[in-house]
């Protein structure tokens, strides 16, 4: 608060030096934009625009303010005034193309830039966003070196070349870009974004907050920054806080904010009032671009006794790729109640196979594998009547799950080395696991391997244990291709999971460098 305080201030300051007819209107819209007063920048561009014909230099400054006000199609238009003109051009056309990316008109972007050497670190940004957008990765990962080289102080470069490294799984990298990038532009709201996203990765929440908090400063109504700090609230559980930032946004942003609404409709479905979540997720538009709200129509369906629409919206998020466990389990059970068992046990298998598999799963699963006189449903009973029994370890696991929560990856580290200490022959997976990925975060990816490989022989068939121990590998310098093989077996199991996609990803690329 005291930062937009001061913004507002030093503002407020620059224009009371004259008196209102002294300083023209143009002028107070590039001091407005220059300290982040978006909002202000536009009513003084206006007042300009109205007091005469806009020139050359109006243009350009109209241009900008729509793109930092996040209107590309207003900055495109007027971008494109300025490309024949001599003076201006040189400056308009790697903003043009920023704009065209913002519209995802990345062949567009590339058009504009041309093919000559990009003449500014701007616009060698536009030109590897562009490729990226393009899926030419090998094209755009050339041209950030070279921009690297030629502007290494550059944050937009430093933001992409950390988003690069974070793709690779080296987020230690990703983080010094952030800061570095921040450093050098503590005003860049790109810069301050990325460094939020990494710490949300790193589980950093204060850290995330800080910099989502920054961005709030500068632009008070800014979408992602006012997710952030929501989506973190939330994963903390306090779901009462998140849900106040997210009305509040909805407020500030008139109501039209898809994410934000799609975030509403999921706390009242939490909160187990299925009628609300159904009537923000009715007054959103078309929902086939936006997996995660489509999903959640399935299940307010599901719990609404709609049935066939559950199915409807549920296989489809699962056939393009969409993965979440709820999902899995709605749609299985509600396929079972239409017959359909075969297809319900497809659906539902890779979530029984998990070792953190519930109750409700392996009951489920063994009743399909059951009705379909398959070996494995006595397996799945047998789980079912071990966890039933209930785990000694359970409330350290859960004391361990905590500190991961809130990043505390030191604490989480000690109580699962405690737990093996005092259990060195556990069978237990999700001990294993969870304790080689803790290893793997903290940067000991050589201690996780032993950890992953008894997690993987207890547990060959999860996803996510093949995942671990390919991950840890990968991270340790062990081989490459077994570790790209156990990844990929992953991936191909459980194609929605965004960690696992990550984790190829990374490979495939480290795969192209070997070469």
């Amino acid at each position: 608060m005291k930062l937009v305080n001061a913004t507002l201030t030093a503002v407020f300051l620059l224009l009371a030096g004259c008196s209102e007819d002294s300083v023209p209107e143009s002028d107070k819209a590039e001091a407005a934009l220059n300290q982040g007063d978006i909002a202000g920048a536009q009513i003084h561009i206006r007042n300009a625009m109205k007091e005469g014909s806009a020139n050359q230099a109006l243009i350009f400054l109209n241009a900008r303010i729509a793109l930092e006000a996040g209107n590309p199609e207003l900055a495109k238009a007027e971008f494109r005034k300025l490309l024949n003109d001599q003076q201006y051009r040189p400056r308009a056309v790697p903003l043009l193309a920023k704009a065209l990316l913002m519209l995802g008109q990345g062949r567009e972007a590339l058009q504009v830039l041309g093919d000559g050497k990009p003449a500014s670190d701007l616009a060698y940004a536009g030109a590897v966003s562009a490729h990226l957008l393009q899926g030419q990765s090998n094209r755009a990962n050339s041209l950030l070196d070279e921009g690297l080289a030629a502007y290494p102080k550059s944050p937009d470069l430093l933001v992409l070349d950390g988003t690069r490294a974070l793709q690779n799984g080296n987020s230690r990298q990703a983080q010094a870009q952030a800061a570095r990038a921040v450093e050098l532009a503590p005003k860049d709201i790109g810069a301050l974004l990325f460094a939020g996203r990494v710490a949300m990765q790193q589980r950093n929440f204060a850290e995330a907050v800080r910099r989502f908090d920054a961005v709030l400063a500068l632009r008070p109504q800014h979408q992602t920054a006012l997710l952030g700090k929501a989506a973190i609230a939330y994963d903390q559980g306090k779901h009462a806080e998140a849900e106040t930032m997210l009305k509040n946004a909805a407020d500030q942003l008139g109501g039209g904010s898809r994410p934000i609404n799609f975030f509403l409709a999921q706390l009242a479905f939490d909160a187990g009032d299925t009628d609300k979540a159904n009537q923000i997720l009715q007054g959103m538009s078309d929902l086939k671009d936006f997996p995660p709200a489509a999903m959640l129509s399935g299940l307010v369906a599901a719990k609404r006794g709609q049935n066939e629409q559950a199915i409807a919206l549920l296989r489809r998020f699962i056939a393009t790729g969409g993965e979440d466990g709820r999902a899995r389990f709605v749609l299985a059970t509600a396929l079972q109640k239409i017959g359909s068992t075969q297809e319900a046990w497809k659906v539902l298998q890779p979530l029984a196979d998990a070792a953190n598999a519930n109750e409700d799963t392996l009951r489920l699963a063994t009743q399909l594998a059951g009705a379909l006189n398959l070996p494995a449903a006595a397996v799945y009973q047998a789980r079912g009547a071990a966890l039933a029994k209930g785990d000694p370890l359970a409330r350290d696991m859960i004391a361990a799950d905590k500190a991961i929560r809130s990043g505390d990856w030191t604490q989480a580290e000690k109580t699962y080395a405690g737990l093996l200490r005092a259990n060195p022959a556990t069978t237990n997976v999700i001990l294993l696991n969870n304790a080689a990925s803790v290893l793997i975060e903290q940067g000991r990816a050589a201690e996780a391997v032993p950890l992953a490989r008894r997690a993987m022989a207890l547990a060959p068939k999860d996803p996510i244990i093949t995942d671990t121990l390919g991950w840890a590998l990968f991270k340790s310098g062990g081989s490459l291709v077994e570790a790209k093989t156990l990844v990929q077996k992953a991936a191909q199991t459980m194609p929605g999971n965004p960690e696992i996609s990550e984790h190829y990803r990374a490979m495939a690329t480290a795969t192209v460098a070997a070469r």
